[in-house]
């Protein structure tokens, strides 16, 4: 029997990713770029990415538009990316950094939607080659980021339903109706979620602080929610306790996929057996790597 990827990452939203560097920038001024980057990127792939370098076996599921879906997978293989893509039409949208060297901490992104709407024939697609992939011996999943517009709000459900009822882990690091409506008992729903405390309050209402809401929902579905806030410390719960983990602060070089960085570290920590406590840690750790990288989602030295 042919070896397993330990982890499933799936994702309805990857991008091409081009980091542009600047000595300086100078707003109504023609400007340079010193040096550019270009990767391939999304939440799924930045994931799929820091999970293939921290040595967790992992492969990841996702869309591609046919316009330039070869060049996107060539980006892939570049770092030896294990993905699988259902075509679509239109094309991979594409998202820019731009860093200004002489503003330390200046980072910023565009994001352009430049997909068409998704067809249902399309989803049916995405449907067929998730369940053709869920059975092939994984441990967990993941499913990472936004869907583009024309996706079902059932979807993401049931692909979490779905992964559940094979007995794996599954962790989510989307928001709003679609992780809501996964939430349909104590066993069928994510069991790590990893979002921020305005994802929170976007996709959980009726709560007057954050607290109670997280010992609410983590204690009634007995699962653990995970919230990133940046440079303060990320706030935890689980099965209804509430706990606290510091953050590490340092000179970012790029904070662009941190928080995906996060959800890998975090997921190969459980994985590894670590408590959630030590796991966070790890993602953590993991979202520091790839804030000194240039690259989005990249946690090895040197880069």
């Amino acid at each position: 029997m042919r070896n397993r990827p330990d982890c499933l990452v799936v994702g309805l939203s990857p991008a091409i990713q081009k980091t542009l560097v600047f000595e300086t920038l100078e707003t109504g001024e023609v400007n340079r770029s010193e040096k550019y980057y270009i990767d391939s990127a999304g939440k799924c792939i930045n994931v799929c990415r820091v999970l293939s370098q921290g040595g967790m076996d992992s492969s990841c599921l996702t869309i591609a538009g046919v316009e330039n879906r070869d060049y996107f997978k060539e980006l892939c293989r570049r770092d030896s990316i294990d993905v699988r893509t259902i075509e679509t039409s239109g094309r991979i949208r594409t998202c820019t950094t731009i860093i200004d060297k002489s503003k330390p901490g200046f980072v910023t992104e565009l994001v352009v939607n430049e997909p068409e709407i998704i067809t249902s024939e399309e989803e049916h697609s995405v449907k067929s080659a998730f369940l053709d992939r869920i059975d092939d011996g994984y441990q967990c999943l993941i499913i990472s980021g936004s869907k583009f517009a024309g996706f079902s709000d059932s979807i993401v459900p049931f692909m979490v339903k779905t992964a559940k009822r094979r007995g794996m882990t599954v962790f989510a690091d989307f928001r709003g109706k679609d992780l809501k409506n996964s939430f349909t008992s104590e066993t069928e729903r994510p069991d790590y979620i990893k979002i921020n405390k305005d994802e929170f309050f976007e996709t959980f209402t009726g709560y007057s602080t954050l607290e109670e809401g997280l010992k609410d929902i983590s204690h009634k579905y007995k699962c653990a929610f995970i919230i990133s806030r940046g440079a303060d410390s990320t706030i935890a719960a689980q099965n209804g306790e509430v706990f606290e983990i510091e953050s590490t602060l340092i000179k970012a070089v790029n904070p662009i996929g941190c928080g995906d960085s996060m959800t890998a570290g975090l997921a190969q920590g459980i994985g590894e057996g670590l408590s959630l406590k030590e796991a966070i840690k790890k993602g953590r750790d993991y979202a520091t790597l790839n804030a000194l990288s240039i690259h989005p989602g990249w946690i090895l030295a040197g880069n």
